[in-house]
């Protein structure tokens, strides 16, 4: 931007003064002298335009030149809204159903969880026979007879060696076993609520980081509009500089002779070197516009790149001029920003989030140490082909056809306290650097609206000051060239007055962009479109 005022005061200072005739002392340059300056004054002026100055309609998917008839225009409110469907917003739109998935899952933490284990082996092939025992009753001596079981693997080997358990393999057949457990919790001393806040908080961190990223958004739209038209601004200008020093090019070439059919215009007392600070001033402004013409064409590729492919391809502005942006019910206090940036700035909401979050997980770890209470229920099957299921008999456990199931009121409690105890210490330290940020957060975003109210009251009264001064420095400008015109103005100060002039237009234009921008850097500190025409 420097640069391009810079530019202002150098092709007016070269250009709009080049008219001049020169100083009569020039008429005792040396021979030699003058002859050496006409020549480069003659090859100065076979010098054509620059083909910046005369660039053909860029193909539709290029931004760098004029935009070729036909294409979209769009509003800097409809780029915003196509913004909003970018890449990043919709990925911040994607976690934040993965946080609302991991919520319904804490939700249903009280839902018991079934583990079960099917296991497929080799069994053991048994058999049972029923025998009579002759029981003596130690008291009356009597002799009674007692059904008795007696169940045994075939072939008498012991199954409870691994020989015994080979050799029976071949008429082992096969034996399938089936276990469920699963426990219904009934109280866990905070443990299912304190993951719950945490899930809720998740989602609300998510929600927020998603509206911290279309705030995001609209900032980057704004500055890149803003620094478009200000770049088309500064082409406009431009251009009209190359037309001024165009015309001061022909009056020089004029009086030097250099035009054919202009002996009777020639003035004896013109400098051949002016025509050499016309090249100079045209290799000025012809790098200037090149950089115009690049500032433009990476604000317009910003604009397409943030409206992404929801937007027309190629499409171009419907803005021509700046114009500074109306403020909602009108600029107030800084202290009110303050509040509605601590109230309303996602990252202030972000950090408040974070600290809950942090002292839902401390509530988690500090209940870690206690148990947990629930129902326990367990269900357990198993049938072998090559065992004999009549197994049923007093104090004989069946290892291979059973079927059970057992309920019990049960406490589930893991005493691994030394790790719980530097968990929760952790969790703590945690809690402490999150309140401690969310303080810092506060302090800086203080900070961020301070910068941006003060850059804004700044570029109003800007605004205000560069009108002003465009208006007076025009008015004396139309003032010198009437008295040029009859014989009675300076020719210094007329140069001196269009230079000015020149400057503060381009510094006009400056202060609305440098506005536009401030306002969407107060927006973006507050977390809140303060501007009339942001939707």
């Amino acid at each position: 931007m420097a640069r391009w005022t810079e530019t202002c005061t150098l092709l007016l200072a070269l250009g709009l003064a080049a008219p001049a005739t020169a100083s009569p002392s020039r008429s005792r340059t040396p021979l030699a002298a003058s002859l050496a300056a006409r020549e480069d004054a003659e090859e100065a002026a076979q010098r054509e335009v620059p083909a910046v100055f005369a660039l053909p309609p860029a193909p539709r998917l290029d931004p760098y030149g004029p935009r070729p008839p036909g294409v979209a225009q769009i509003t800097r409110e409809q780029i915003l809204a196509y913004g909003l469907q970018n890449p990043l917003v919709e990925a911040a739109s994607a976690d934040i159903e993965a946080m609302q998935a991991v919520l319904q899952q804490a939700r249903f933490a009280w839902v018991p969880t079934i583990r079960t284990v099917t296991a497929l082996a080799p069994g053991v092939s048994t058999q049972c026979e029923d025998l009579q025992v002759a029981l003596v009753d130690p008291q009356t001596s009597a002799t009674r007879m007692e059904d008795f079981q007696y169940c045994r693997p075939r072939g008498g080997v012991d199954i409870d060696t691994i020989r015994g358990y080979f050799d029976q393999l071949a008429a082992a057949g096969v034996t399938l076993r089936f276990n469920a457990d699963f426990t219904v919790p009934l109280y866990t001393f905070g443990k299912i609520k304190s993951v719950k806040q945490m899930a809720a908080q998740g989602v609300a961190l998510a929600e927020l980081n998603r509206e911290r990223l279309r705030q995001e958004t609209a900032l980057r739209v704004h500055q890149a509009h803003a620094t478009l038209l200000l770049a088309r601004s500064s082409v406009r200008i431009l251009e009209e500089a190359w037309q001024v020093i165009g015309d001061a090019r022909e009056t020089v070439e004029r009086e030097l002779g250099l035009v054919e059919g202009a002996e009777d215009a020639e003035n004896p007392d013109r400098d051949p070197a002016d025509i050499l600070r016309i090249e100079l001033g045209e290799l000025e402004i012809e790098e200037r516009l090149l950089e115009a013409r690049k500032v433009e064409a990476l604000a317009l590729a910003a604009l397409w790149a943030i409206a992404g492919e929801a937007a027309p391809p190629g499409f171009d502005i419907a803005e021509n001029n700046p114009s500074p942006d109306q403020i909602q019910g009108g600029l107030r206090t800084i202290d009110y920003y303050r509040e509605l940036a601590a109230e309303r700035r996602p990252e202030a909401k972000m950090a408040g989030a974070a600290v809950e979050l942090r002292r839902a997980a401390e509530r988690l770890a500090r209940a870690q140490f206690l148990p947990d209470i629930g129902i326990l229920v367990s269900a357990q099957f198993a049938y072998s082909n090559a065992a004999d299921p009549a197994m049923r008999a007093l104090y004989y456990n069946d290892r291979y056809n059973y079927s059970r199931i057992m309920a019990a009121l049960g406490a589930s409690w893991n005493l691994d306290f030394h790790n719980y105890a530097f968990r929760l210490r952790k969790a703590r330290a945690e809690r402490r650097s999150a309140e401690h940020q969310r303080e810092a957060a506060l302090l800086l975003l203080g900070l961020e609206v301070e910068k941006a109210y003060r850059e804004l009251l700044q570029a109003q009264r800007s605004i205000t000051l560069t009108e002003q001064a465009s208006k007076r420095s025009k008015q004396l400008v139309v003032d010198l060239q009437v008295k040029e015109t009859v014989g009675g103005g300076d020719l210094k100060e007329l140069q001196r007055a269009l230079t000015r002039w020149a400057e503060w237009r381009f510094k006009h234009f400056q202060a609305i962009m440098a506005h536009n921008v401030a306002l969407a850097n107060l927006s973006r500190a507050v977390g809140q479109h303060l501007s009339a025409a942001a939707r």
